[in-house]
């Protein structure tokens, strides 16, 4: 299982800086349904509820070719979230 830390570590030492939400906004040009200049734009953040974190997709248009575009999406989020793997998960 995928988790969201809390507050995060950084490299300004212990308990100096944390981090504690992250937004992405990711933008592609649009699909051939839509004006020739549309942009579409997805952006996942990490929301904190006091308790813990999750991860938010926001979104009024984004369209994929396949499915495993979305997962390479959320993939690339989870690496520049620094989103922590539950140790037990398996690939």
């Amino acid at each position: 299982m995928t988790r969201v830390e809390s507050f995060e570590e950084t490299e300004f030492g212990e308990g100096a800086i944390v981090v504690d939400d992250v937004k992405i906004t990711y933008m592609q040009n649009g699909d051939n349904t839509e004006k020739e200049d549309s942009v579409q734009t997805i952006t996942l953040s990490t929301r904190n509820n006091g308790v813990a974190r999750f991860i938010n997709l926001k979104t009024s248009n984004w369209s994929v070719d396949d499915i495993n575009d979305l997962k390479v999406l959320l993939e690339d989020f989870e690496k520049r979230a620094s989103i922590i793997k539950d140790k037990n998960e398996k690939n």
